[in-house]
């Protein structure tokens, strides 16, 4: 491990100590997602600029990657880069003492790796082992530890302050650190990544676009998602910390009607 990695964990660590030692993740009972964003003037003029850099740079270059590259061979790239963050989803399923899941995650793992060829085919799937999304930040929160304040940052986007101690945690464990000593391989692939995770994200453009306020639009849907992937897809009627009542179409949309 470098030393820079290795000062980035102490760092973290130190961070999520001081975190635990303030309080500084305890909202009140009755706060909503605006009153879990303290830095909302600096957030909104992160989200500003990721707006018009993503209009004018990521979007027309994923639009571009989404028409050029045939179906399969994107599937292929998603699931090589799903594959990757297996170590994570392993140890964050440990974490939570969930050890049949981990198991059936680290033989998916293996297998996508080795027959999958490196995880560009789900053959673990196929053979009934799902894929689960887990991460260290669902750890923090299963551990008891809140939230945090809302946090906008440029280019990577929105996070929570205790999923963005779990993301820089969960660095360690990533394969592509392995490449620390070939910079353009690991750059080429980080930038693959984000054109293909941009990519993915192309179908919601417009309803973001649309919303009156993109800005909330995005915090409370990824206050959501972070919400239905924490209680492992069966989110409360009623959520404490927020103080307001979700439903299961408001994680998983609307059912469709029947065609007459």
């Amino acid at each position: 491990m470098s030393v820079f990695r290795t000062a980035t964990v102490r760092i973290v660590l130190a961070a999520l100590l001081a975190c635990i030692a303030c309080g500084c993740a305890s909202i009140p009972k009755t706060a909503g997602p605006e009153d879990n964003d303290p830095m909302e003037r600096m957030n909104r003029a992160i989200f500003a600029f990721n707006q018009k850099a993503d209009r004018a740079i990521v979007r027309p270059v994923a639009t571009g990657y989404r028409r050029m590259t045939p179906d399969p061979v994107e599937r292929r790239i998603s699931n090589f880069f799903e594959n990757l963050i297996g170590p994570v989803v392993v140890a964050s399923d440990l974490l939570q003492g969930k050890f049949r899941q981990a198991g059936a995650d680290t033989g998916r793992f293996l297998i996508n790796s080795t027959v999958g060829l490196l995880g560009m085919f789900d053959v673990a799937g196929h053979m009934g082992l799902e894929a689960h999304e887990e991460d260290l930040g669902q750890v923090l929160g299963k551990w008891g530890i809140g939230r945090g304040p809302y946090i906008m940052l440029p280019v990577l986007g929105p996070y929570s302050l205790r999923d963005g101690v779990g993301r820089v945690m969960a660095l360690p464990l990533e394969p592509l650190r392995e490449y620390d000593n070939d910079t353009g391989a690991r750059n080429s692939l980080v930038v693959l990544y984000s054109i293909d995770a941009r990519a993915a994200l192309l179908a919601v453009d417009d309803e973001l676009d649309a919303a009156f306020d993109p800005y909330v639009f995005l915090r409370d849907a990824y206050y959501q998602r972070r919400e239905y992937l924490l209680h492992d897809g069966e989110p409360p009627t009623f959520d404490e910390d927020f103080g307001i009542e979700f439903s299961e179409e408001d994680f998983l949309g609307a059912p469709q009607e029947a065609a007459p």
